[in-house]
C-alpha cells in the first residue's frame, strides 16, 4: 500500500493513500487525501492525544503553531495553558472528508480523469468522515484518546467516533449538535442547497468562480441568519434604539460576510457537507436507539446552548436523555448565552471552564 505523509509550508501535514477508500454507498475514491495539524507532544504510550473535530465552514486550522500563526478557529481553547492544554495533551485536527481546505472533495483532482472533480465528487457522509480520519489514526499508532471533541457538525462526528470505534477513546464532547438531521434543520439546508443549484452560473457544478455564483451567497446568508440568536442581532442592529444604527447596516454585513466567506470556501464542498448533515442519523442500522448508544464506553458531556435556534436546546435535551437511558455516563450543562450557535466559537471563559474541568475530572 502506497502512503506519504508530506509536510506542507503552512505547518499543516498532508496524508495521501493511494489504497480505494470504499463509501457507505459503495462507490470509491480511487485516492484519500487528509490535512491535519497538532499541536503539543504525544508522550511515549500515545496515551495524551486529543482528536478535535471541525465545524462545516472550517478546517483543520484549530489554533496557531509556529510555522502558521494566524488565529485558528478554537484559538482560546486550543494552546499552552488552555483548555485543551498543549502543554500536556497532544490535540489534532483533520479537515473533513469533502470539504475544501487540502482533503479529498470536489476542489481535488480524480487520478482517472486527471481534472477536478467539481460536482462529480461523489456523496458521502458523516460514517465516511471518521472512517477515514480512523485509518488516518491507525497509520499513527494512536490506539486510544485521552478524549474527542467536537461542536455542531463536528459533534456529529465525534459522536459516531464513539459508537463505531468506542474502545478508542475515553472521554466523549459534544457541543451544539445533535445524533440526528432533525427536519427544520434539513428543510433550512434544502432552500441552501436550491439557491446554489438554481444559479445559472453553477452548470451543474462546473462553475468558473465561486465568487460569481450569487446563489451560494445566499445560502450562506440563510445560514449565517441561523448561527445567531434573535436577541443578539436587535442588540448590534436595532435602529430603534440606537440612532447610530442604520437599517441598511444588517444588510451590509450580511452581504459583507456572504462575499468573504465566497472567496474562501467551495459551493460544491459547501453541497457535499451539507448534504452529508442530512443523511445523519446514528441510530439508522441500529434496533432501538438504546441499542445503538449502549455502545459508547465513553464518560461523556453534553453542551447545550439556549439560544442555538439552529440546534436547539431540544435536539441536546433529547440526546443526553437517550445517552442515560442506554446506560453512559454523561454529564449536561445547558449554557446560558445571547450568541445562539456560535458561542461555543465566541465565548472563552466559560468553554475554557466546561471543556478545562471535564478533561480534568
Amino acid at each position: 500500500m502506497s502512503e506519504k505523509f508530506i509536510k506542507r509550508t503552512d505547518g499543516s501535514i498532508h496524508f495521501r493513500s493511494d489504497e480505494e477508500f470504499v463509501l457507505e454507498n459503495g462507490q470509491t475514491l480511487k485516492q484519500l487525501e487528509l490535512v491535519y495539524e497538532t499541536w503539543g507532544e504525544l508522550n511515549d504510550d500515545k496515551s495524551n492525544a486529543i482528536l478535535v473535530h471541525h465545524a462545516l465552514s472550517v478546517g483543520a486550522h484549530a489554533s496557531e503553531t509556529p510555522v502558521n500563526p494566524e488565529a485558528g478557529w478554537w484559538q482560546e481553547i486550543i494552546g499552552p495553558g488552555k483548555a485543551i492544554d498543549t502543554t500536556r495533551y497532544f490535540a489534532i485536527c483533520i479537515n473533513n472528508l469533502g470539504s475544501c481546505f487540502g482533503s479529498s472533495g470536489p476542489l481535488s483532482v480524480n487520478p482517472e480523469t486527471n481534472e477536478s472533480y467539481k460536482g462529480n465528487f461523489p456523496e458521502v457522509t458523516i460514517g465516511d468522515m471518521t472512517a477515514s480520519q480512523k485509518l488516518l489514526v491507525d497509520k499513527l499508532g494512536i490506539k486510544k484518546f485521552h478524549a474527542l471533541a467536537g461542536g455542531s457538525m463536528g459533534s456529529m462526528l465525534s459522536l459516531i467516533w464513539a459508537i463505531d470505534y468506542p474502545e478508542t477513546l475515553s472521554k466523549l464532547i459534544l457541543i451544539s449538535s445533535s445524533y440526528k438531521a432533525y427536519p427544520a434543520n434539513i428543510a433550512n439546508r434544502s432552500i441552501q442547497h436550491q439557491a446554489i443549484r438554481v444559479d445559472p452560473l453553477w452548470q451543474n457544478g462546473n462553475y468558473a468562480s465561486n465568487e460569481e455564483l450569487s446563489g451560494f451567497k445566499l445560502a450562506r446568508k440563510l445560514g449565517l441568519y441561523t448561527y445567531r440568536n434573535s436577541s443578539e442581532w436587535n442588540r448590534r442592529f436595532n435602529s430603534h434604539k440606537n440612532s447610530s444604527v442604520k437599517d441598511t447596516d444588517i444588510i451590509q454585513y450580511m452581504e459583507y460576510n456572504a462575499e468573504k466567506f465566497s472567496k474562501r470556501f467551495d459551493a460544491n464542498s459547501y453541497l457535499t457537507l451539507t448534504r452529508s448533515m442530512d443523511l445523519f442519523d446514528v441510530t439508522k442500522e441500529y434496533d432501538s436507539i438504546e441499542q445503538c448508544f449502549s455502545k459508547i464506553t465513553a464518560e461523556t458531556l453534553v453542551v447545550s446552548v439556549e439560544s442555538d435556534v439552529l440546534f436547539t436546546p431540544q435536539q441536546q435535551q433529547e440526546l443526553y436523555s437517550a445517552l442515560q437511558e442506554s446506560g453512559v455516563n454523561c454529564q449536561y450543562i445547558e449554557h446560558h448565552s445571547q450568541y445562539g450557535h456560535d458561542a461555543f466559537l465566541v465565548e472563552k471563559e466559560p468553554f475554557t471552564k466546561y471543556i478545562g474541568d471535564f478533561l480534568n475530572l
